[in-house]
């Protein structure tokens, strides 16, 4: 009877050792959350790689956030004149209809087209160019960075793990498939040495 055990056991010790490498590298993204010392020496790879970089990883959003995502050209290029004027024809209709109520009917509706028709333009210029200045003032990218900075970490490993959990399972599964052909390269290349 032919003994099975040498060409099973490397294959199958060798997807434990690939699954639980892989399990063992993606809990230590999160955690622990907290450094750990041991005789006043803090332990290698404590806190784990986010909870010790959140403040990097905030910062590299906020400029995600500035210089890609919201900035002025973005904007610029996503608000059509013809919006801005369009918006700015209703706010003067409800700042008219607000300020004048029942007299509006005494400014005649041509008198009314042509103020709008010159002044609207005039004011969706500045509309946009003041929206630059308030967006300058937001300053999304500081928010950013206090927000993720200031998040508890138990959230913002669950916030991850919710958008990254498949792929994280395929990872660890995948280190137990390179494990076992690890293992069965093993068996293969012990048949050929012998």
């Amino acid at each position: 009877m032919i003994n099975l055990l040498p060409y099973l056991l490397p294959p199958v010790i060798g997807a434990i050792i690939g699954w639980f490498t892989n399990k063992v590298a993606i809990w230590m993204l999160f955690n622990p959350k907290k450094e750990k010392r041991v005789f006043g020496l803090r332990v290698p790879f404590t806190p784990g790689l986010i909870p010790r970089d959140q403040i990097l990883i905030a910062k590299s959003l906020g400029t995600l956030i500035e210089e890609k995502l919201i900035n002025s050209e973005e904007i610029d290029s996503r608000i059509t004149k013809e919006e801005v004027n369009g918006k700015i024809k209703e706010l003067m209709d409800k700042a008219v209809e607000k300020n004048m109520g029942k007299l509006a009917f005494l400014v005649p509706d041509a008198a009314m087209y042509h103020v709008k028709k010159f002044l609207a333009p005039k004011i969706s210029e500045l509309v946009k160019d003041e929206l630059f200045n308030f967006l300058n003032i937001i300053n999304f990218k500081q928010i950013v960075e206090d927000k993720v900075s200031s998040f508890p970490i138990e959230e913002l490993e669950e916030a991850i793990q919710g958008v990254t959990k498949k792929h994280l399972t395929y990872i660890v599964s995948l280190g137990g498939v390179l494990g076992f052909m690890i293992g069965l390269v093993q068996v293969v290349a012990n048949m050929y040495l012998q």
